[in-house]
Protein backbone atom coordinates (compact mmCIF):
# COMPACT_ATOMS: atom_id res chain seq x y z
CA UNK A 1 0.00 0.00 0.00
CA UNK A 2 2.66 2.25 0.84
CA UNK A 3 4.24 1.82 -2.63
CA UNK A 4 0.96 1.92 -4.56
CA UNK A 5 -0.35 5.01 -3.03
CA UNK A 6 2.76 7.13 -4.65
CA UNK A 7 1.32 6.30 -8.37
CA UNK A 8 -0.36 8.76 -10.10
CA UNK A 9 -2.95 6.71 -11.55
CA UNK A 10 -3.81 3.89 -9.66
CA UNK A 11 -7.27 1.77 -9.06
CA UNK A 12 -8.15 2.33 -5.37
CA UNK A 13 -7.58 -0.84 -3.41
CA UNK A 14 -6.75 -1.42 0.31
CA UNK A 15 -4.15 -5.16 -0.37
CA UNK A 16 -4.35 -6.86 3.10
CA UNK A 17 -3.26 -10.42 4.58
CA UNK A 18 -4.59 -12.06 7.70
CA UNK A 19 -1.13 -13.58 8.15
CA UNK A 20 1.12 -12.45 11.00
CA UNK A 21 3.42 -9.88 9.84
CA UNK A 22 6.55 -11.52 9.62
CA UNK A 23 10.42 -10.66 9.95
CA UNK A 24 11.51 -7.54 8.27
CA UNK A 25 13.54 -7.54 4.96
CA UNK A 26 17.34 -7.92 5.43
CA UNK A 27 19.48 -6.34 2.94
CA UNK A 28 22.83 -7.70 2.55
CA UNK A 29 25.76 -5.66 0.27
CA UNK A 30 28.34 -7.95 -0.96
CA UNK A 31 31.40 -6.74 -2.91
CA UNK A 32 31.24 -9.63 -6.08
CA UNK A 33 28.56 -12.19 -7.01
CA UNK A 34 30.04 -14.94 -6.11
CA UNK A 35 30.19 -13.18 -2.59
CA UNK A 36 27.03 -13.08 -2.52
CA UNK A 37 26.56 -16.52 -4.09
CA UNK A 38 28.65 -18.06 -0.86
CA UNK A 39 26.85 -15.64 1.78
CA UNK A 40 23.28 -17.13 0.71
CA UNK A 41 24.52 -20.53 0.46
CA UNK A 42 25.93 -20.50 4.23
CA UNK A 43 22.80 -18.17 5.09
CA UNK A 44 21.00 -21.06 3.80
CA UNK A 45 23.00 -23.85 5.77
CA UNK A 46 22.42 -21.64 8.93
CA UNK A 47 18.94 -21.62 8.84
CA UNK A 48 18.63 -24.96 7.78
CA UNK A 49 20.76 -25.46 10.91
CA UNK A 50 18.96 -23.11 13.41
CA UNK A 51 15.52 -23.05 12.14
CA UNK A 52 15.04 -26.96 10.60
CA UNK A 53 13.95 -25.56 7.47
CA UNK A 54 13.74 -28.44 4.66
CA UNK A 55 15.89 -27.05 1.31
CA UNK A 56 12.67 -26.54 -0.43
CA UNK A 57 11.30 -23.99 1.78
CA UNK A 58 14.22 -21.95 0.09
CA UNK A 59 14.11 -20.02 -3.17
CA UNK A 60 16.73 -17.48 -5.08
CA UNK A 61 14.97 -15.40 -7.10
CA UNK A 62 17.31 -13.41 -9.68
CA UNK A 63 16.64 -11.06 -12.91
CA UNK A 64 18.82 -13.27 -15.53
CA UNK A 65 19.25 -16.77 -15.78
CA UNK A 66 23.10 -15.98 -16.49
CA UNK A 67 22.53 -15.20 -12.36
CA UNK A 68 22.63 -18.20 -11.34
CA UNK A 69 25.92 -19.46 -11.82
CA UNK A 70 27.63 -17.95 -8.78
CA UNK A 71 24.57 -20.01 -6.46
CA UNK A 72 25.04 -23.19 -7.96
CA UNK A 73 28.43 -23.27 -7.55
CA UNK A 74 28.39 -22.27 -3.93
CA UNK A 75 25.32 -24.48 -3.28
CA UNK A 76 27.32 -27.29 -4.93
CA UNK A 77 30.25 -26.52 -2.65
CA UNK A 78 27.67 -26.83 0.52
CA UNK A 79 26.41 -30.45 -1.14
CA UNK A 80 22.82 -28.21 -1.56
CA UNK A 81 20.56 -29.79 -3.70
CA UNK A 82 19.19 -27.51 -6.12
CA UNK A 83 16.78 -27.31 -9.12
CA UNK A 84 16.63 -24.51 -11.71
CA UNK A 85 12.68 -23.49 -13.22
CA UNK A 86 12.33 -22.45 -16.73
CA UNK A 87 15.81 -22.91 -17.31
CA UNK A 88 18.89 -25.87 -16.97
CA UNK A 89 22.02 -25.53 -14.85
CA UNK A 90 24.58 -22.84 -15.79
CA UNK A 91 27.03 -25.76 -17.05
CA UNK A 92 24.51 -27.64 -19.32
CA UNK A 93 23.56 -24.37 -21.08
CA UNK A 94 25.12 -25.14 -25.01
CA UNK A 95 26.46 -21.91 -25.03
CA UNK A 96 28.67 -22.41 -22.03
CA UNK A 97 29.37 -26.09 -23.52
CA UNK A 98 30.34 -24.73 -26.40
CA UNK A 99 32.40 -22.65 -25.29
CA UNK A 100 34.15 -24.79 -22.36
CA UNK A 101 34.96 -27.20 -25.05
CA UNK A 102 36.96 -24.96 -27.07
CA UNK A 103 39.26 -24.53 -24.02
CA UNK A 104 38.77 -28.33 -22.95
CA UNK A 105 40.23 -28.84 -26.59
CA UNK A 106 43.15 -26.50 -26.12
CA UNK A 107 44.11 -28.04 -22.90
CA UNK A 108 43.60 -31.51 -23.97
CA UNK A 109 44.04 -31.96 -28.12
CA UNK A 110 42.52 -35.58 -27.69
CA UNK A 111 39.14 -34.57 -26.08
CA UNK A 112 36.95 -36.30 -28.27
CA UNK A 113 33.57 -34.75 -26.91
CA UNK A 114 34.82 -31.12 -27.37
CA UNK A 115 36.14 -31.89 -30.41
CA UNK A 116 32.81 -32.96 -32.08
CA UNK A 117 31.11 -30.29 -30.37
CA UNK A 118 33.18 -27.49 -31.68
CA UNK A 119 35.44 -28.33 -35.37
CA UNK A 120 32.11 -27.28 -37.17
CA UNK A 121 30.50 -24.29 -34.68
CA UNK A 122 30.68 -21.65 -35.70
CA UNK A 123 30.12 -23.29 -39.52
CA UNK A 124 33.58 -23.25 -41.34
CA UNK A 125 32.59 -26.15 -43.63
CA UNK A 126 33.13 -29.08 -41.95
CA UNK A 127 30.49 -31.48 -42.63
CA UNK A 128 29.08 -34.70 -40.94
CA UNK A 129 30.14 -36.89 -43.88
CA UNK A 130 34.08 -35.61 -43.45
CA UNK A 131 33.63 -35.95 -39.44
CA UNK A 132 31.95 -39.74 -40.48
CA UNK A 133 35.35 -39.98 -42.34
CA UNK A 134 37.79 -39.36 -39.76
CA UNK A 135 35.94 -41.31 -37.10
CA UNK A 136 35.99 -44.66 -39.48
CA UNK A 137 39.80 -43.65 -40.15
CA UNK A 138 40.49 -42.83 -36.37
CA UNK A 139 38.78 -46.41 -35.46
CA UNK A 140 40.84 -48.35 -38.00
CA UNK A 141 44.19 -46.95 -37.42
CA UNK A 142 43.28 -47.09 -33.70
CA UNK A 143 44.48 -43.46 -33.69
CA UNK A 144 42.48 -40.39 -31.83
CA UNK A 145 40.48 -37.94 -33.91
CA UNK A 146 42.93 -35.26 -33.38
CA UNK A 147 45.97 -37.84 -34.88
CA UNK A 148 43.87 -37.77 -37.97
CA UNK A 149 43.14 -34.00 -38.66
CA UNK A 150 46.55 -33.26 -37.29
CA UNK A 151 47.85 -35.06 -40.12
CA UNK A 152 44.65 -34.43 -43.06
CA UNK A 153 47.15 -34.09 -45.82
CA UNK A 154 47.95 -37.19 -46.00
CA UNK A 155 44.42 -38.76 -46.36
CA UNK A 156 42.00 -38.55 -49.12
CA UNK A 157 39.76 -35.68 -48.28
CA UNK A 158 38.65 -32.76 -50.52
CA UNK A 159 40.65 -29.66 -50.63
CA UNK A 160 38.13 -27.64 -49.26
CA UNK A 161 37.35 -30.00 -46.23
CA UNK A 162 41.31 -30.26 -45.79
CA UNK A 163 42.30 -26.53 -46.46
CA UNK A 164 39.19 -25.90 -43.17
CA UNK A 165 40.56 -28.49 -41.10
CA UNK A 166 43.90 -27.39 -41.31
CA UNK A 167 42.82 -23.83 -40.27
CA UNK A 168 40.98 -25.58 -37.36
CA UNK A 169 43.95 -27.27 -36.03
CA UNK A 170 46.54 -24.47 -36.66
CA UNK A 171 43.86 -22.59 -34.79
CA UNK A 172 43.71 -24.82 -31.76
CA UNK A 173 47.38 -24.86 -31.61
CA UNK A 174 47.90 -21.60 -31.43
CA UNK A 175 45.57 -20.96 -28.69
CA UNK A 176 48.00 -23.58 -27.21
CA UNK A 177 51.13 -21.70 -27.53
CA UNK A 178 49.52 -19.19 -25.98
CA UNK A 179 48.13 -20.61 -22.99
CA UNK A 180 52.12 -20.78 -21.98
CA UNK A 181 52.41 -16.70 -21.13
CA UNK A 182 48.30 -15.99 -20.94
CA UNK A 183 46.28 -16.97 -17.74
CA UNK A 184 43.00 -18.45 -17.76
CA UNK A 185 40.89 -15.29 -18.75
CA UNK A 186 43.35 -13.38 -21.21
CA UNK A 187 43.68 -16.82 -23.18
CA UNK A 188 39.53 -18.05 -22.51
CA UNK A 189 38.47 -14.01 -24.11
CA UNK A 190 41.13 -14.39 -27.18
CA UNK A 191 39.09 -18.09 -27.98
CA UNK A 192 36.24 -16.79 -27.87
CA UNK A 193 36.83 -13.84 -29.98
CA UNK A 194 39.08 -15.47 -32.37
CA UNK A 195 36.79 -18.77 -33.11
CA UNK A 196 33.69 -15.86 -33.44
CA UNK A 197 31.93 -17.91 -31.24
CA UNK A 198 30.99 -14.27 -29.03
CA UNK A 199 30.31 -12.44 -32.28
CA UNK A 200 28.03 -15.29 -33.20
CA UNK A 201 26.26 -14.90 -30.16
CA UNK A 202 26.00 -11.02 -29.88
CA UNK A 203 24.69 -10.75 -33.70
CA UNK A 204 21.63 -12.44 -32.47
CA UNK A 205 19.16 -9.78 -31.01
CA UNK A 206 16.17 -12.58 -30.09
CA UNK A 207 14.86 -13.00 -26.35
CA UNK A 208 17.36 -16.42 -26.59
CA UNK A 209 20.22 -14.86 -28.38
CA UNK A 210 20.61 -12.36 -25.63
CA UNK A 211 20.37 -15.12 -22.95
CA UNK A 212 23.09 -16.87 -25.12
CA UNK A 213 25.32 -14.18 -25.13
CA UNK A 214 24.62 -13.35 -21.36
CA UNK A 215 25.72 -16.72 -20.37
CA UNK A 216 28.95 -16.49 -22.26
CA UNK A 217 29.53 -13.15 -20.71
CA UNK A 218 28.95 -14.38 -17.77
CA UNK A 219 31.19 -17.79 -18.10
CA UNK A 220 34.32 -14.90 -18.98
CA UNK A 221 33.18 -13.06 -16.11
CA UNK A 222 33.48 -16.35 -13.65
CA UNK A 223 36.93 -16.97 -15.25
CA UNK A 224 37.92 -13.50 -14.34
CA UNK A 225 37.03 -13.91 -10.67
CA UNK A 226 38.74 -16.75 -10.92
CA UNK A 227 42.32 -15.26 -11.94
CA UNK A 228 41.65 -12.21 -9.82
CA UNK A 229 40.92 -14.01 -6.63
CA UNK A 230 42.42 -16.60 -4.49
CA UNK A 231 39.59 -18.42 -3.82
CA UNK A 232 39.46 -19.95 -0.47
CA UNK A 233 36.97 -23.65 -0.66
CA UNK A 234 35.91 -25.89 2.28
CA UNK A 235 39.48 -27.79 2.11
CA UNK A 236 40.96 -24.59 2.64
CA UNK A 237 42.59 -25.03 -1.08
CA UNK A 238 44.14 -21.95 -2.55
CA UNK A 239 44.28 -22.01 -5.90
CA UNK A 240 47.73 -19.89 -7.49
CA UNK A 241 47.88 -21.33 -10.18
CA UNK A 242 45.53 -19.54 -12.58
CA UNK A 243 46.02 -21.59 -15.80
CA UNK A 244 43.27 -22.26 -17.58
CA UNK A 245 43.83 -26.12 -16.78
CA UNK A 246 43.23 -25.49 -13.20
CA UNK A 247 39.96 -23.40 -14.20
CA UNK A 248 38.55 -26.42 -15.96
CA UNK A 249 39.59 -28.84 -13.19
CA UNK A 250 37.64 -26.90 -10.75
CA UNK A 251 34.44 -26.50 -13.27
CA UNK A 252 34.51 -30.39 -13.18
CA UNK A 253 34.61 -30.42 -9.28
CA UNK A 254 31.58 -28.10 -9.21
CA UNK A 255 29.79 -30.11 -12.21
CA UNK A 256 28.97 -33.78 -11.04
CA UNK A 257 26.23 -35.70 -11.47
CA UNK A 258 23.10 -33.71 -12.48
CA UNK A 259 20.38 -36.45 -12.65
CA UNK A 260 21.31 -37.41 -8.75
CA UNK A 261 20.12 -34.51 -7.25
CA UNK A 262 17.03 -34.78 -9.25
CA UNK A 263 14.45 -36.23 -7.22
CA UNK A 264 15.68 -34.43 -3.97
CA UNK A 265 14.55 -31.79 -1.67
CA UNK A 266 16.14 -29.11 -3.46
CA UNK A 267 16.32 -25.45 -3.33
CA UNK A 268 14.61 -23.62 -5.85
CA UNK A 269 16.22 -21.29 -8.23
CA UNK A 270 14.31 -19.17 -10.22
CA UNK A 271 13.99 -16.02 -12.33
CA UNK A 272 11.38 -12.98 -10.10
CA UNK A 273 9.09 -13.36 -13.33
CA UNK A 274 8.81 -17.19 -13.28
CA UNK A 275 8.57 -17.02 -9.50
CA UNK A 276 5.18 -14.84 -10.12
CA UNK A 277 1.90 -15.79 -7.91
CA UNK A 278 4.80 -18.62 -5.53
CA UNK A 279 5.31 -18.46 -1.98
CA UNK A 280 8.24 -19.62 0.13
CA UNK A 281 9.23 -19.26 3.75
CA UNK A 282 12.84 -17.80 2.73
CA UNK A 283 13.37 -15.97 0.01
CA UNK A 284 16.44 -14.14 -1.85
CA UNK A 285 16.15 -11.88 -4.23
CA UNK A 286 19.59 -11.45 -5.31
CA UNK A 287 21.54 -9.08 -7.91
CA UNK A 288 19.79 -6.51 -6.70
CA UNK A 289 21.85 -3.16 -8.31
CA UNK A 290 21.52 -0.68 -11.21
CA UNK A 291 21.21 -1.69 -14.48
CA UNK A 292 20.79 -5.30 -13.69
CA UNK A 293 17.31 -5.76 -11.82
CA UNK A 294 15.00 -2.68 -12.99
Amino acid sequence: NELIHKNKNQLKKEIWTQNDKGEDIKIVRTPSDNEEGRWVADSIMELKMREHHKNSEFAILYRTNAQSRAFEESLRRHNIPYKIYGGMSFYQRKEVKDLLAYLKLTVNHNDEEALKRVINYPARGIGQSTLDKVAILAANENKTSWDIIDNIHSYDFTARAKSSIEEFVMMIKSFAALSVSKNAYELSAHIGKTTRLIAELYNDKTVEGVSRFENVQELLNSIKEFVEEDELLEDEVIFTDKSLGTFLQNVSLLTGDEKATENLDSVKLMTVHAAKGLEFPVVYVVGIEENLFP
